[in-house]
């Protein structure tokens, strides 16, 4: 097999990969890379890096020359010698920056004298602080509600994390169920561990399975070194199972067995490792309906379920939207009229808090401090974007003639309304409606291709 073909089936290889994966040779020029890093560096679609030099908008030859330099890794003309590097960075044309994990390991190939490298870039979410409002306005804590329901469910999810249990946090998308579980474990007895958060929907299953469990040195191929799983990285800490529901079956009996016995073992590897980890689980869709599917395994349900929590709409919670408008009104000195509170109080909020936070920082933009704003400004800020030239990007695709509307539960349709509002609020980006939904843009585009919002067939 010659070079050229095994750098195919490299190229072939990384694409499955969440995290940012390039193939470079020993000047720093980039032989492949997958879309996922590209996503990360928030370019646009189709971009293709040339050189670790400008990769968009960070040098990473200088952060590699760096982390050799400290590692005591380089050579007498500055280049690094090239050994396996593992170093954390930030990268900081985000706002606030972007903490990453960034791995260097040798890719040789048979005949070929490049002296390749493999780097991997990826969130650093075990050091990742909870995103602060740019403006420095805070909406109050997410263990604090007015909604009295709501405010006994965050009691109950307190009560089961100080006592060690596990703790299933289910809601609408935008409701917080991930800052929740971010707040518990930072206030909980595990605080001062890791926070390690995994989007259980946003990888297929046997890439999944590497990244819950890790793996052995030649596994499976591209395996060109041993990799610790997220089970073993929260060792002490909090694992955040986000979106569990998306997790496929075969893979569920494998967490199950980690989870009833306390152990589990890297792919391609036979020793134990004993799992060490506070376990808090996410869901936007019924569990108990997925069970009755026969999509969802009710032993492993009922193994994260110790607890669990429903965390209520924001449209079920007018107490909790007045506060929080209340406090957004002082912090910027904006009036807002009773009758804008009132056409406020009227909005559905399918995207929940997070659509909130959106609105109320489109309407920052558009007011002045010591301005008043009233039902005319507020239903403008509410109102869908007009239909552009974006529109296509997430319309419905049409069916075939005599084919039947496909049927949706009643949280799927509420999350596709949820999808229309933020790809219509941001002219059909996705890169940016999946930041202001919280999730990464190849989740979103699974959840617009799953709820049958996009027809094409990847999110390249």
């Amino acid at each position: 097999m010659n070079v050229e073909t095994i750098v195919e089936m490299i190229r072939s290889l990384i694409q499955l990969n969440r995290d940012g994966v390039m193939v470079i040779d020993d000047q720093g020029r980039i032989v492949t890379h997958n879309t996922a890093l590209v996503e990360l560096l928030d370019q646009p679609r189709g971009t293709r890096f040339e050189s670790t030099l400008r990769l968009g908008p960070v040098n990473l030859q200088r952060l590699l020359v760096r982390a050799a330099i400290a590692a005591g890794e380089q050579d007498v003309v500055g280049r690094p010698r090239w050994r396996a590097m593992d170093f954390r960075a930030a990268f900081d044309f985000r706002e606030p920056p972007l903490p990453v994990r960034i791995t260097s390991t040798a890719l040789p190939l048979p005949g070929d004298d490049r002296q390749l490298r493999l780097v991997t870039i990826r969130p650093d979410v075990a050091c990742a602080e909870i995103a602060a409002d740019p403006d420095g306005f805070a909406a109050g804590s997410p263990l604090e509600s007015a909604h009295a329901h709501c405010q006994a469910q965050l009691d109950h999810a307190r009560r089961a994390t100080a006592a060690g249990m596990r703790l299933l946090i289910l809601g609408e998308t935008g409701t917080g169920k991930t800052l929740l579980a971010k707040t518990l474990h930072r206030s909980g007895r595990r605080g001062a561990g890791p926070f390690v958060d995994v989007h259980c929907a946003a990888l297929p299953g046997p890439t999944l399975e590497s990244e819950l469990f890790g793996h052995a040195r030649g596994a499976f191929p591209g395996a060109t070194a041993e990799r610790a799983g997220r089970l073993e990285e929260t060792a002490g800490g909090t694992l955040l199972l986000d979106e569990i529901s998306a997790m496929s079956p075969l893979l569920q009996g494998a967490l199950l067995r980690a989870l009833d016995e306390g152990r589990f073992e890297r792919m391609g590897e036979n020793r134990t490792r004993h799992l060490d980890a506070s376990i808090i689980s996410t869901s936007s869709l019924d569990l108990r309906h997925r069970i009755a599917e026969g999509r969802f395994r009710a032993d492993l349900y009922h193994r994260l379920a110790g607890v669990s929590v429903m965390l209520p709409p924001l449209r079920e919670r007018p107490e909790d939207l007045d506060a929080i408008v209340d406090q957004w009104s002082a912090h910027h000195r904006i009036a807002i009229t009773e009758a804008g509170r009132r056409r406020l109080r009227q909005h559905p909020w399918p995207g929940n808090f997070r659509e909130l936070r959106n609105r109320l920082e489109a309407l920052h933009l558009g007011a002045s401090p010591g301005g008043r704003l009233g039902e005319t400004e507020i239903g403008e800020a509410l109102s869908p974007q007009q239909e552009g030239p974006m529109s296509n990007a997430f319309r419905e695709p049409a069916r075939l003639p005599g084919e039947a509307p496909a049927a949706f539960s009643a949280e799927e349709e509420r999350e596709r309304e949820t999808l229309r509002v933020a790809l219509a609020a941001h002219k059909g980006n996705r890169s940016q409606a999946a930041r202001s939904l919280g999730i990464d843009r190849t989740t979103l585009w699974r959840k617009l291709h799953r709820l049958r919002l996009i027809q094409e067939r990847s999110p390249t």
